[in-house]
């Protein structure tokens, strides 16, 4: 009779081992569905949990629901970089669907201070969005999301009624398509029929770089503020479109942990999150709490994890009006796998996504007048702040680089931030902000707190750990000097006209048919892309390591070190062929092109002198796979191959010996590629021969550990307590960690590496405690930290003293450059951009001779 008794459990048991569990075991007891509706199993020919779903099924199942009912409309807001939709399936009564646009309009309007006071929310529906998978390995919350959003579909009954007369659910399935294609057909391929869930099997050891990522190996949940791929564009122009009021993120953690709900660590909010926004995390979760009760499930909060960067999945609503909800279950990152706590299997770990899921409902259901009521008041609350507050506006210019200013422009129109021009010249803090070329923010406007989010430095802070960055300052990040406005009669007369997009540019051919020789600065962002275009092309071009004045446009004109010269004659091509190259050139480029008359100037070198070298197109190689930075490496591709249309040959580690470096004049170490000795002879052999190697980041270990450069890093700072106790270990280690920070370097502006740069000083981001001592050749330290160095962020007064007066970036024998930080940061680290491209440009420059070879 005993064994009777036990039974169903043991089957439980068995199919969970075989990754099997049925709808009973994920959604809630005697409802009925409406049999119209497929089943995932139906659809799938699985059950969920049984496999990772790609996302093709999962999308193509969505679009099933929507088919088969009035209750559901798919919304498709972007496409990946490899053509796969984004989307969600918006879900709420027939009738709700029936007038969706109106009901969403006026959902809107409650973020609208002007006119929110008029609105009635006694009978406006609750708006909760259910976002899954933007890491593209943690694939529990997607294949959770087609099991809610059949039941929402699906579920007939009172309580399902209920919930979708009041409530729009957007359902996000997964908000990294090409991650979760890339990880699931992977884990499916390491898939037995009799799951082994030894944590040493081959399922469980996903191979270099990773499903975590976008196409571009890009965190997608970091790119929030950045909007610097497609998915996050689309995503939040979706944010603004539906203003939901609760976002839930549906993540996971390591396999030997339990499950993690919002809110976070409380000392780690962000102190321009209102208080109330934390407690009404708080009283979302006590539904969290009693579902995951009812499945006996084990779980934390108020832990780990916090709300201090705004960038994030489940902190960037918690700004804008919204409330966001991170989630974090234990990743089994296969089908069934043995831990400290025992077996956990994906059908479990699917389970508790959608049972948080579930209660996210309810509370929204519940909730619902006091969450439209904070979508309101957040809102009307912002402008009484801004008029209490003693800055008013922020101020901001770079005539010398136009395409940095529109790029950030771009960036704060789509995070809906009013930009006017202003009416009359401002100088402030030495700078003179002409009218012509500047642009206004006032705080008084609804983004009040993101805009302060955006602007101002920090580096005061109430704790010392944070879970990701502790500033994200973008004035700094592209580079733009800005000024606070404190004073109302500066403010007063001064605001102009709104933007409604970013200012265009255009480039210019400023040139006769039959120039002499052809000239573009290298000041504008984009002066990388138009010389490798020219390269491209098969001309020959030439840079000035000078100063020089000639006439050019009917004027005369001062260009600095760096500008590239293009001689109209000797090339490959004629003359006429070549204007029409420079004129196609200017206009992609968006960027002026001079043509000269003759070779002599009036001041500084000639165009015939030895002071313009001669340049090498770039062929550039990188070394890719284990021990290499996926993340590093991913930005230096995003940013070639989509910003400057330059490719990026990159290589994996075990195959380097069997490929020929003389293809490449450039090779980049990102890491500690594994190459063996006869790749490393190579390696060496080939920069003599007059290749470049750039050591980026932790690739510098690398050149010093194969005596390829002779770096001294300095030590890291010790734990220098005299007394603490053992609970305060992880405290005082993490207040040694810079978890990224904004930090004042100073240029040596005639290096080629700091050539288009035209102030000494240059914000750079740091987020490691790697520091190197400036290199013992005076001349080879053309960017190094300021004196005083942290601008904005965390930074123990340790740590200052170990960074000021260092190395940014040095330069080693025979063309060996090292750039000890990120230039590339997430993608929008434009400011520093440049130092990048210099290396690879001109990195074949340096240790060469710049005077006349006179001969014997």
């Amino acid at each position: 009779m005993k064994k009777y008794l036990h039974l169903p459990l043991l089957l439980i048991i068995c199919s969970l081992a075989r990754g099997q569990a049925s709808l009973d075991y994920y959604l809630p007891d005697e409802i009925s569905y409406n049999p119209a509706i497929p089943t995932p199993e139906q659809f799938f020919g699985h059950e969920i949990g049984e496999w990772h779903l790609t996302h093709d099924k999962l999308y193509y199942y969505m679009l099933k629901l929507a088919e088969s009912s009035n209750r559901a409309t798919w919304e498709e807001y972007a496409r990946s970089y490899e053509n796969r939709p984004l989307g969600q399936l918006i879900i709420s009564s027939p009738e709700n669907i029936k007038n969706l646009e109106t009901i969403r309009k006026q959902h809107v309007d409650l973020s609208d201070p002007s006119i929110s006071d008029g609105l009635d929310i006694s009978k406006m529906p609750v708006f909760i969005k259910l976002g899954y998978g933007i890491h593209g390995n943690e694939t529990s919350g997607p294949n959770a999301s087609a099991l809610v959003a059949y039941y929402l579909v699906a579920a007939e009954g009172k309580e399902i009624d209920e919930l979708l007369d009041n409530a729009v659910i957007l359902v996000d399935p997964s908000l990294n398509p090409d991650g979760m294609q890339r990880f699931s057909t992977w884990v499916n391929s390491a898939k037995s029929l009799n799951n082994n869930p030894d944590p040493g099997s081959w399922e469980f050891t996903e191979p270099w770089p990773g499903g975590r990522t976008n196409h571009f190996w890009f965190d997608l949940n970091r790119d929030y503020i950045m909007l610097q791929h497609p998915e996050s564009v689309g995503r939040v122009e979706a944010f603004y479109r539906w203003r939901p009021n609760i976002n839930t993120d549906h993540h996971e953690m390591g396999a030997n942990s339990t499950f993690f709900f919002q809110p976070g660590v409380q000392s780690r909010t962000n102190p321009l999150i209102p208080a109330e926004n934390q407690e009404l995390t708080k009283e979302i979760g006590k539904y969290h709490e009693k579902y995951l009760d009812k499945i006996g499930s084990l779980y934390y909060s108020e832990e780990g994890y916090d709300d201090f960067y705004v960038g994030k999945g489940s902190s960037y609503p918690d700004i804008h009006g919204s409330v966001g909800i991170l989630f974090e279950q234990a990743g089994v990152r296969g089908h069934l796998r043995e831990t400290p706590s025992g077996m956990l299997s994906f059908p479990f770990a699917i389970r508790n996504q959608v049972t948080v899921s579930l209660s996210s409902l309810e509370a929204g259901l519940k909730m619902r007048e006091e969450l439209l009521d904070n979508q309101r008041n957040f809102y009307k609350d912002a402008l009484t702040e801004a008029d209490k507050y003693p800055v008013k506006a922020f101020i901001f210019s770079d005539p010398s680089d136009k395409e940095r200013v529109t790029a950030f422009i771009d960036n704060l129109l789509q995070h809906h931030i009013k930009i006017y021009k202003p009416l009359r010249d401002v100088t402030r803090n030495g700078i003179t902000y002409r009218k012509d070329d500047s642009y206004l923010v006032p705080l008084k406007q609804p983004e009040y707190r993101f805009i302060r989010c955006l602007f101002e430095p920090v580096t005061e802070f109430t704790d010392s750990i944070f879970y990701d960055v502790s500033t994200w300052v973008l004035p700094m990040s592209f580079n733009i000097p800005y000024s606070a406005i404190e004073e109302f009669k500066i403010l007063n007369g001064l605001v102009g006209t709104e933007l409604d997009e970013p200012p265009s540019i255009n480039g210019n051919l400023l040139a006769d048919r039959d120039a002499y020789a052809y000239l573009f600065e290298w000041k504008e962002y984009y002066t990388p892309k138009a010389l490798y275009q020219v390269q491209d092309a098969g001309i020959i071009a030439r840079v000035a390591t000078d100063e020089f004045v000639c006439e050019a446009a009917g004027s005369v004109k001062k260009f600095d070190r760096g500008t590239i010269l293009i001689p109209a004659y000797n090339q490959n091509l004629t003359r006429n062929e070549i204007f029409n190259l420079m004129q196609k050139v200017a206009q992609d480029c968006g960027i002026a092109i001079y043509g000269v008359k003759t070779g002599l100037t009036p001041q500084g070198i000639d165009l015939g002198s030895s002071g313009f070298n001669v340049l090498k197109k770039p062929s550039i190689m990188v070394i890719i796979g284990d021990g290499n930075s996926s993340t590093d490496i991913g930005e230096m591709w995003h940013l070639l191959d989509r910003r400057f249309n330059i490719p990026l040959t990159m290589v994996q580690a075990s195959r380097f010996r069997s490929v020929d470096p003389g293809r490449y004049n450039v090779i980049i170490i990102a890491g500690n590629p594994e190459i063996g000795s006869s790749g490393l002879e190579k390696i060496r052999l080939w920069n003599r021969d007059g290749g470049t190697i750039i050591g980026y980041e932790s690739g510098n270990n690398w050149l010093v550990r194969n005596k390829l450069a002779d770096i001294e890093f300095i030590a890291r700072t010790q734990n220098k307590k005299k007394e603490s106790i053992y609970s305060n270990r992880e405290g005082d280690r993490q207040a040694q960690v810079i978890p990224g920070s904004i930090f004042e370097t100073e240029l040596d502006l005639s290096h080629p590496l700091c050539y288009g740069y035209t102030r000494s000083v240059l914000p750079v981001f740091k987020s490691t405690t790697s520091v190197a001592n400036k290199n013992s050749d005076i001349y080879n330290n053309p960017v190094t930290y300021s004196e005083h160095p942290l601008l904005s962020g965390y930074c123990s007064d340790e740590n200052i003293d170990r960074i000021k007066g260092s190395a940014f970036a040095s330069i080693h024998n025979n063309r060996i450059i090292s750039i000890y930080d990120n230039t590339n940061f997430r993608a929008i680290w434009y400011g520093t951009t440049k130092i990048f491209m210099n290396a690879i440009f001109f990195g074949q420059l340096m240790g060469t001779r710049t005077s006349f070879d006179t001969g014997d």
